[in-house]
């Protein structure tokens, strides 16, 4: 199970770095972002008592699959989450992305936020919720691991980044 929950969720991560980097107009250099989300640490961004709230481990596991996108992953019950920082997109620049089944447009504590479905994920009961932060976003992804199928994972994905969000830069 951990094995197929690992693929999916790198599969909501950006596919693969060629569906991320295919538009360059917007990313047109990582700099400005890398240094405005530099002090952001993916596996720091919610204390163990918040983690726990949600059913989370307090012990996130480090996961870079691109090198612009540092993750933590985190097991849980009744989902498993993944914490990212995307120094290359923005909700805008990724609404425009073909990887999506659904892209919703909402807010994050009044940020620009969108609840999206990867393509193949409508099965995998996944959700990615995205929120702009400095010049790229903060995303939280989860996935509901067991059956029965009776967890809202964009409705849980939105609580946790609800919390993530006072953590992270604001907008650029």
């Amino acid at each position: 199970m951990t094995a197929v929950t690992g693929a999916a969720l790198l599969g909501m991560t950006g596919c693969s770095p060629g569906d991320i980097t295919e538009d360059s107009s917007e990313t047109t250099g990582a700099k400005p972002s890398d240094e405005v989300l530099a002090g952001v640490d993916p596996c720091g961004l919610l204390s163990d008592e918040e983690l726990k709230s949600f059913g989370l481990e307090t012990r996130g596991e480090p996961r870079s699959e691109l090198p612009w996108a540092p993750g933590c992953y985190y097991a849980g019950e009744p989902v498993t989450a993944r914490l990212e920082k995307n120094t290359r997109q923005t909700v805008a620049s990724s609404e425009k992305r073909s990887v999506w089944a659904s892209f919703d447009r909402t807010q994050v504590n009044g940020r620009a936020a969108a609840s999206a479905v990867p393509n193949g994920a409508t099965e995998a009961r996944a959700c990615v919720l995205m929120f702009d932060a400095g010049q790229g976003l903060i995303q939280v992804q989860t996935q509901e691991i067991r059956l029965p199928d009776d967890v809202d994972e964009c409705a849980k994905a939105l609580e946790i980044a609800e919390k993530v969000e006072p953590n992270v830069p604001e907008p650029a």
